[in-house]
């Protein structure tokens, strides 16, 4: 889902509640949509798993997908322990 404005509107909340685990993709250092879904959505922290870049240049969907591929393995770690 691309997010275009805030406030967000129900579509917003009900794709982060039919969803285990959400992406959020921010080229920003203080992840401020992230922080935005859980102060104003009440999601749950677990759930929306950060993908930052802050490096100063454009985000690539490469970047994108090696830091996704990182993160559901390691979670799938986690959980098989």
């Amino acid at each position: 889902m691309r997010i275009k404005a805030f406030p967000f509107n129900k579509t917003v909340e009900d794709f982060i509640a039919s969803h285990d685990k959400v992406f959020v993709v921010e080229q920003n250092r203080d992840a401020q949509l992230r922080s935005l879904f859980l102060v104003e959505l009440g999601a749950s922290s677990k759930k929306l798993i950060p993908v930052l870049n802050y490096d100063g240049l454009p985000i690539t969907a490469d970047f994108i997908m090696q830091i996704i591929e990182k993160k559901l393995i390691k979670t799938h770690k986690v959980n098989r322990v």
